[in-house]
C-alpha cells in the first residue's frame, strides 16, 4: 500500500494553494503519511482543514491517512464519504488519479485482511492436530493404566501405577480435547471471518476494474495492478481451501446409490455445499470458468439429461428396490455374525465364525448394491468422478479471475465518493 500513499506527495503540486500555512501543515501532514506516522498525518491534516475547509487537498490526504490508519478489526466500519465529499466539490482534472489510489489503499486493506485471516486459520488447524495427537496420546495412556489397575498382577504397586496412569491420561485427554475443540471454533471463526471479507471486498474491487481505464500515472497504474494482483492472490487461498472442502463432500456422495440419484434428480441443490462454491466463485469473478460451468451442470443438465426418459427413471426406481434388498441381505449376514458371537463364546475353534459372516454380509452386500446398477447410473458415476478430478486438479492463477464478472449491484455498497465519477 506505500507506493500508493506515496501519490499523496503531489497533492501540493496538484492542489496549490497561496496560504503558506495551509502549505506547512500539508508538508508536514504528507511526510508523516509517507514514512507511516499515520496519526501525525491526520492530525496535520485536521489543521490544513481547520485553516481552509473548502480546499480539496487536506480532505484527499486526510481520507488517505484514515485508510491507513484504521486497525484491521474496525476497518469494515471506515466510512471516508465526507472527506471524499468534499474534495470532489473542486473540479480539478487529477481527482480521478486520487479516487483511483484511494481505492487501491482500500483493496489492498481487504487483501491483508483476507490473507492474514486465512493464515490464522491454518496456524489453528495446525495447533488443533497437536492438541488432537496429544488427546489420543493421553486416551491411549488412560487404557493402558487400566489395563494395569486391573490386570491378574494385583499387588499394590500395579495398581497405584495403574491408576495414576488411568487419572493422569484422562485428565490430559480431557484438557486436549478441550484445547482442540477451541482451536477448532477459532478455525471456523476466522474462516468466517476471510469469507466475511472477500464479500465486502468485491464492490471496492469492481470500483477497481472500472477506474483502471482512467489512469494516465504510469508509475500509478504499475502500483494500482499489484494491489488488484495480491487481493487475487489472497482470494485464490481462500478458493483452494474451499475447493478442498467441496471435494471431500462430493467424494462423500454415494452416486451409485439409486435414492440418492432420485433424491438429487428432484433436487438438484441439495447438495448446500455445490451451491456455496458456485456463489463464492460468482462473487471473485469466476463465474466464466469452466469449472464453474462444470460445477452448476453436474447435478442439474447432466444427471437429468441421463434420467430424462421414463424408462431410465422406471429402471432407476428398479435398481432402488434391488439396492434395498442387498442392504438387508446383507445386514442379515451381520446380524447373525454378531449374534454368533455369544453361540460361539468359549469355542476356540469356532471364534472365527463371527468374522467370517460379517465380512460376508459386507461383501454379499456390496456386490448385489453394484449388480443392480442401471447403465444410466454407472454413466453418470462415471462423468461425476471424471468432474471431481477435473475440479480438484485444474490450477486457477490470479489471471482467471475476471474482476468485471463481480456483480454490479455489489458496488453500492462502496464509498459513494469514490464511485461518482
Amino acid at each position: 500500500m506505500k507506493p500508493l500513499l506515496l501519490f499523496s506527495k503531489n497533492l501540493e503540486t496538484h492542489f496549490p494553494n497561496k496560504n503558506k500555512e495551509y502549505q506547512s501543515k500539508m508538508d508536514l501532514a504528507i511526510s508523516s503519511l509517507v514514512t507511516g506516522d499515520y496519526q501525525k498525518s491526520k492530525d496535520m491534516f485536521d489543521s490544513a482543514i481547520e485553516i481552509d475547509s473548502t480546499f480539496p487537498s487536506a480532505w484527499l490526504g486526510k481520507a488517505f491517512a484514515e485508510v491507513a490508519l484504521v486497525p484491521d478489526e474496525k476497518f469494515n466500519d471506515l466510512n471516508i464519504d465526507e472527506f471524499l465529499e468534499r474534495a470532489l466539490k473542486s473540479k480539478n482534472k487529477h481527482l480521478t488519479s486520487y479516487k483511483v489510489a484511494l481505492s487501491g489503499c482500500l483493496a489492498y486493506r481487504h487483501a491483508i485482511i483476507i490473507k492474514e485471516s486465512i493464515l490464522a486459520v491454518e496456524r489453528f488447524l495446525e495447533e488443533q492436530k497437536k492438541a488432537k495427537a496429544k488427546k489420543n496420546a493421553a486416551i491411549a495412556t488412560a487404557v493402558i493404566g487400566g489395563a494395569v489397575f486391573s490386570g491378574r498382577n494385583k499387588s499394590l504397586a500395579s495398581n497405584i501405577v495403574g491408576g495414576a496412569m488411568m487419572v493422569g491420561g484422562g485428565a490430559s485427554a480431557l484438557k486436549s480435547g478441550m484445547k482442540e475443540e477451541e482451536f477448532k471454533k477459532l478455525a471456523n471463526s476466522l474462516y468466517s471471518k476471510a469469507l466475511g471479507q472477500t464479500y465486502l471486498s468485491t464492490p471496492v474491487m469492481y470500483l477497481c476494474a472500472s477506474l483502471k481505464d482512467h489512469i494516465d500515472d504510469s508509475t500509478l497504474k504499475n502500483n494500482f495492478d499489484v494491489v488488484i494482483n495480491s487481493w487475487k492472490e489472497s482470494v485464490l487461498y481462500l478458493y483452494g481451501k474451499q475447493k478442498t472442502q467441496l471435494i471431500e463432500t462430493l467424494k462423500k456422495q454415494t452416486v451409485t446409490n439409486a435414492e440418492t440419484l432420485e433424491t438429487l434428480i428432484q433436487d438438484p441443490n441439495s447438495v448446500q455445499e455445490i451451491g456455496e462454491f458456485s456463489a463464492f466463485m460468482k462473487i471473485i469473478g469466476l463465474s466464466n470458468h469452466t469449472i464453474f460451468d462444470k460445477l452448476n451442470n453436474l447435478f442439474k443438465i447432466e444427471l437429468k439429461k441421463l434420467f430424462e426418459s421414463e424408462q431410465a427413471m422406471a429402471d432407476l426406481a428398479e435398481a432402488k428396490q434391488k439396492q434395498n434388498r442387498a442392504m438387508g441381505i446383507g445386514g442379515l449376514f451381520v446380524l447373525i455374525g454378531f449374534v454368533s458371537i455369544y453361540i460361539v463364546d468359549g469355542n476356540d475353534d469356532l471364534e472365527w465364525v463371527p468374522i467370517v459372516l460379517d465380512i460376508a454380509g459386507l461383501i454379499l452386500g456390496g456386490y448385489l448394491m453394484s449388480q443392480a446398477e442401471t447403465k444410466e447410473m454407472k454413466a453418470f458415476k462415471a462423468h461425476f468422478d471424471q468432474t471431481v478430478a477435473s475440479i480438484n486438479d485444474t490450477p486457477l492463477s490470479p489471471q482467471d479471475i475476471d474482476i468485471n464478472l463481480i456483480a454490479s449491484e455489489n458496488s453500492t455498497k462502496t464509498d459513494s465518493g469514490l464511485l461518482d465519477m
